[in-house]
């Protein structure tokens, strides 16, 4: 693109992220970036980049672009309801090549709907005490929380030790049980995060590899096409695997999905969306795939695995894969707007199966999601090469920093996992996305960005 404005580069950056194809952002990568940019990251980052992106906000539509002298800021939106905006800087030559990019997940609307709450920056700051920032945080989510639009629990901790927590709203509307510390909540997509690292225990004890195949394991996978999907490609959604998120899906009785097991005999059944790894695509049926992998290599239940591997050793105490129909005590109940803003809620676990699996659906407290993530950073749990894969990094010496941003979402539950390791923000709720989402990245923006 020679000669390209910055509007035209950012245009085609966005496009090629868009689209989720690895191959596709990869060419616009090198046609775009500077070189000192493009340098910075090898190929398998910039995949795991638009790897997370698509995780974060499926495809994404370009709301507007705004350059101003040396850098861009794009507002963008995505299928799964997140918003978000991507902020360019441009280098001085008429080449106008990028040379940086910041994502930041889960801003305002910029066109509200109406009734639709806005998320103004968050009052924190890196310098203030505990109470200080407790105080900050109250006042400026109190008109939320007053008007009935958020409940959950909010985690900040730093240096890997929890600085302050905040519990709002009500858990159970049937039994008036307020939420707390201890409260879990469905966590949504972010359980997806607990099957790569259940796929990574696997790989570090060579029992299986990126290479490795759906067929190689499983021999009589229902498609013959998707046989040849490999685990490099379910982890990084491109593996065709048919989606279950589908009205079809939810017309079925929910007492049919109370395992991953239930959900893999489901999606196997499904035909093929593509050719394993000609393009990317949103994929829970992949990790679900992923998850009937790990149960098979494993001899035993994919949950029980989980459990046994990371949950325990992670000294993660209340997390796990629940059913919606005995659920333990003090696990918040999902629910959402039966009629949009300001209409009373209604109770949504009937939208989904009994229980969770590899894509989704696990339950666990924002105490359980700091163990985890210091447990994965601190190699506690994996050797430097894999926790390193599961955080989206480069192999670590000693606690790493490697930034982990994650979001989930689903009917009346939300998810968000913000971490560097210095500063951690974990934020989770049951009620729909995308406003917890906003209020989890507008209090770790000014953190994660401080020195």
């Amino acid at each position: 693109m020679v000669g390209a404005s910055p509007r035209e580069r950012v245009e085609a950056f966005l496009r090629a992220m868009g689209t989720g194809d690895v191959a596709a952002f990869e060419q616009a990568a090198r046609e775009n970036l500077a070189a000192e940019a493009y340098g910075r990251r090898t190929p398998q980052e910039r995949a795991q980049i638009v790897q997370r992106v698509t995780n974060d906000f499926g495809r994404i539509q370009i709301i507007s672009i705004t350059v101003t002298g040396n850098q861009a800021r794009a507002e963008i939106r995505g299928e799964t309801g997140l918003d978000g905006a991507f902020v360019f800087a441009f280098d001085d030559a008429p080449e106008h090549r990028i040379t940086g990019v910041n994502i930041e997940a889960g801003g305002p609307r910029p066109e509200p709907s109406a009734g639709a709450p806005n998320v103004p920056p968050a009052p924190v700051r890196p310098d203030m005490s505990a109470a200080d920032m407790r105080a900050a945080i109250n006042g400026w989510i109190g008109p939320f929380v007053d008007h009935d639009d958020f409940a959950g629990v909010i985690l900040v901790a730093h240096e890997g030790r929890a600085f302050t927590t905040l519990t709002y709203g009500l858990a159970d509307r049937e039994r008036a049980a307020t939420a707390n510390a201890d409260t879990a909540f469905n966590i949504a997509s972010l359980g997806k995060r607990f099957t790569q690292a259940a796929v990574a225990r696997l790989i570090q004890e060579g029992r299986l590899s990126l290479n490795t195949s759906i067929g190689d394991v499983i021999p009589d996978y229902p498609n013959v096409e998707g046989r040849i999907a490999t685990v490099e490609q379910l982890i990084d959604m491109s593996g065709g695997i048919a989606d279950i998120n589908t009205p079809e899906r939810q017309s079925e009785p929910r007492e049919r999905f109370a395992s991953n097991h239930d959900f893999y005999l489901y999606a196997s059944s499904l035909p093929q969306r593509f050719t394993p790894g000609s393009r990317n695509e949103y994929c829970n049926g992949c990790y679900i795939v992923l998850g009937e992998i790990v149960e098979r290599l494993s001899g035993m239940r994919f949950e029980d695995y989980v459990q046994r591997t990371i949950f325990g050793p992670a000294g993660m105490r209340r997390t796990g894969y629940f059913r919606v129909d005995r659920l333990p005590p003090n696990t918040a109940v999902a629910y959402r707007r039966s009629a949009g803003p300001g209409s009373d809620y209604a109770e949504a676990t009937n939208e989904e199966g009994l229980a969770g699996s590899g894509a989704g659906g696990l339950y666990s407290t924002v105490g359980d999601l700091l163990a985890f993530d210091n447990a994965l950073r601190e190699g506690r749990l994996l050797d430097s090469e894999m926790s390193a894969w599961v955080l989206g990094g480069s192999e670590m010496t000693g606690r790493t920093t490697t930034l982990l941003d994650i979001k989930g979402g689903g009917p009346g539950a939300t998810g968000s996992y913000t971490s560097n390791g210095r500063w951690s923000v974990f934020v989770l709720a049951n009620v729909d996305p995308p406003l917890p989402i906003q209020i989890a990245d507008a209090i770790a923006r000014p953190l994660l960005r401080a020195p």
